[in-house]
């Protein structure tokens, strides 16, 4: 007789019993009373793992587990013998810890970002659509408020933006600006997937006096949305979270993903290359504009000069991108390509 304990079917009710093994079938015992008998080739047995007893789960989901955790069913599976071998192999060990963060690192930084890049060139654009919607209605109701600057005010950014659309023969059912206040987000532009730029208030009195300088920041946003920068970071943290989600087997994860994708683009932060990208995208359009890149350098230069506390601004959120030093040296010294 072996003693354990038994758990009831469906219940967590449970009880000291012992189970007797005779032939092809195996017996659970309660004072003598035979409470559940089943064939052995009905039962399913649990891995045979070093410091864990081999359970026994019957087909009615009722469940067996020795006292002994050294008990071992003599009609347990080799396989079972296999799997206690390789986990107390101590060089399997050492290699599986060295294996395991490079397979990571090749999957969250290689195979995902390349997924990433298939998915968003095969994105429907009511999807794409969709995010940007979902994700500036998220950020107006939290942090943006209604624009404090004057109707001409406004109308000078507005016109700008149109300016520039028509030069750079943009659509302009596309793209579209509009002008908040922001006490999170301070002096600041950003983009949103669907073609929606935001400039808040603080960033347009700032470069007042620079339209130029405005106009270079606001292509800079333009480039982000035409390299598609935002659906590229939303589809990479999309498909490391059911990948992460399946090997920890936590399917909830995806359903997160599913139902907050819109909403995860506001806690995104570019990448280095892609900031890269959009600065050469806003050099090459003021250089067939005609414009010169001293007007991002001097945009990135009158963001510096915001006291600490102002600079929860444009540049609060480079903290992942090259050096600010480096932008500006390289504005300056851009040459288009021919």
């Amino acid at each position: 007789m072996i003693p354990g304990y038994f758990y009831q079917p469906g219940s967590s009710r449970v009880q000291e019993c012992a189970a007797r093994h005779s032939g092809d079938r195996i017996a659970i015992y309660a004072d003598d009373e035979c409470v559940c008998e089943s064939l052995v080739e009905t039962l399913k047995v649990s891995a045979h793992l070093p410091g864990q007893a081999s359970e026994l789960t019957f087909t009615d989901g009722a469940r067996f587990v020795p006292l002994d955790v050294a008990h071992r069913w003599s009609f347990q599976s080799g396989k079972s013998s296999l799997l206690a071998s390789l986990e107390s192999n101590l060089a399997l060990i050492v290699c599986a810890l060295v294996a395991t963060p490079v397979l990571l690192y090749a999957l969250l930084f290689k195979l995902v970002p390349g997924i990433a890049v298939t998915a968003v060139q095969t994105m429907p654009d009511a999807v794409v659509e969709q995010m940007g919607q979902q994700s500036m209605a998220l950020i107006e109701r939290t942090v943006l408020s209604p624009s404090e600057l004057s109707d001409a005010q406004q109308q000078a950014v507005r016109d700008l933006w149109q300016d520039t659309l028509a030069q750079l023969d943009l659509s302009v059912d596309k793209y579209r600006i509009d002008v908040y206040r922001s006490d999170h987000f301070g002096a600041n532009a950003f983009a949103l997937p669907h073609g929606q730029v935001v400039v808040t208030d603080e960033l347009a009195l700032l470069l007042a006096e620079q339209p130029d300088a405005l106009r270079a920041i606001i292509l800079h946003e333009i480039g982000h949305v035409e390299r598609m920068h935002s659906v590229r970071l939303a589809s990479q943290a999309a498909v490391a979270s059911i990948a992460i989600a399946i090997l920890l087997g936590d399917m909830d994860i995806v359903a997160e993903v599913v139902l907050g994708s819109g909403s995860a683009l506001m806690d995104l932060q570019f990448s280095q290359n892609m900031e890269w990208e959009a600065d050469n995208y806003a050099l090459a359009q003021l250089a067939r504009l005609g414009y010169s890149g001293e007007d991002f350098a001097q945009a990135l230069e009158s963001l510096v000069s915001l006291d600490d506390e102002q600079e929860q601004s444009w540049l609060k959120y480079l903290s992942t991108h090259p050096s600010l030093q480096e932008r500006i040296e390289h504005a300056r010294t851009y040459t288009p390509s021919p």
